[in-house]
């Protein structure tokens, strides 16, 4: 097994701060009517995360 990383308190919510961040971009995005890959690659989420997150 590989060692996983844990994470600090301030750690676990500063990424959960990028990624909530990533997803109301990817969202304004949408709205904008911009393409998946252009979302994609300007959030740096893929597509399935985006999909689990209720972006797509």
């Amino acid at each position: 097994m590989g060692k996983q990383k844990t994470l600090t308190l301030y750690e676990r919510a500063l990424e959960e701060g990028e990624l909530k961040k990533a997803l109301e971009t990817a969202l304004n995005m949408k709205n904008l009517g911009l393409s998946i890959e252009v979302i994609q690659k300007s959030v740096g989420l893929s597509e399935e995360e985006l999909r689990e997150n209720g972006i797509l």
